[in-house]
């Protein structure tokens, strides 16, 4: 006997094998962060905010050392943290998703604090569970992405500024997931942040004369100590070309293992290479002094403090 019934079945039935395309909606009482998009048919699969965490920003990748699971590199930052987790639709390639979130995360002169990829992340668990303890975002190495930067924008119709971190990683069962924190610093420390990216030249000089020191951003280095982001270059040989009497000490700040002596030598060694880089743009060597504290200096505003370039007034200025 016929059953008119199978057709419909044995189509259902292909349907599901082939696949279907997930319809599931955002989690209750959760939104996009401000003014910040999400890649194009995205869901909100977990939020989280907490008004006054202590959070670690991961500037290195992750590892285990003695028990103990974390970054080779962070710093500690207090304020109001977001924690937004998107599942991506099918058909797209990791890079590309990562590629949508970090433009927007890098706009108005933002800047990037550390970036990686795959294996050189470390371990995706770590990331996962003990970064933004969230255990969906536990895929294999290869597959993952990360970058750490400032960020700025609007909330609740005021001006905001801190840090926010993008994880983006493909699961074994082929799910791709956007994780991003959001880390909004109080009022006082937002205000120097935002002091600190307005890096046009006349804005540097006049800082450098208020202030006597101001930290370069648009630098960071290897590990062996070569430019590895040359973009805040230009901006200390636009400042030395507006004033030709300036004369400026390079300071290399550097937080790492090692002894003192190591450290304060590799940190100089890096603002050597700042040196060279200004000096074949133009700029007289006599007008640049070199020195490298290591981690004598610790504390910077805004930060983060761990490896940065300093450009500090000479004294008879």
């Amino acid at each position: 006997m016929f059953d008119r019934r199978r057709p419909a079945l044995l189509i259902l039935l292909l349907f599901t094998a082939l696949g279907s395309p997930r319809l599931v909606a955002d989690v209750a009482g959760s939104s996009d962060y401000a003014s910040f998009q999400r890649f194009p048919g995205a869901t909100i699969v977990d939020y989280r905010q907490q008004t006054s965490a202590v959070y670690n920003l991961a500037l290195g990748r992750m590892q285990r050392a003695a028990g103990t699971v974390a970054a080779s590199r962070a710093e500690r930052f207090q304020g109001h943290l977001r924690r937004i987790t998107y599942e991506i639709p099918d058909g797209f390639p990791a890079a590309e998703v990562f590629a949508f979130y970090r433009e927007q995360l890098l706009n108005q002169g933002q800047q990037a604090l550390y970036t990686c990829q795959g294996r050189g992340c470390g371990s995706s668990n770590f990331w996962a569970n003990d970064v933004f303890e969230n255990r969906i975002l536990y895929g294999p190495e290869t597959n993952q992405y990360y970058l750490a930067s400032t960020y700025q924008g609007v909330s609740d119709e005021s001006e905001v500024a801190g840090y926010a971190a993008l994880y983006v990683v493909t699961r074994g069962n082929r799910r791709m997931y956007a994780h991003l924190d959001f880390l909004e610093l109080p009022a006082p420390l937002a205000a120097e942040q935002l002091a600190g990216l307005d890096t046009t030249p006349q804005a540097l000089e006049q800082r450098l004369a208020r202030e006597r020191a101001v930290v370069i951003t648009g630098l960071s280095f290897n590990d062996n100590d070569e430019l590895d982001n040359a973009d805040g270059i230009n901006l200390i040989v636009d400042v030395l070309r507006r004033n030709a009497l300036m004369k400026v000490y390079v300071v290399g700040h550097l937080q790492d293992s090692g002894s003192l002596t190591q450290l304060q030598t590799r940190s100089e060694r890096r603002a050597r290479a700042v040196i060279d880089r200004v000096v074949a743009a133009g700029i007289d060597a006599d007008r640049m002094q070199a020195h490298g504290l290591g981690p004598l200096a610790p504390v910077c505003r805004p930060g983060p403090c761990g490896q940065r370039i300093e450009l500090v007034l000479a004294l008879d200025q």
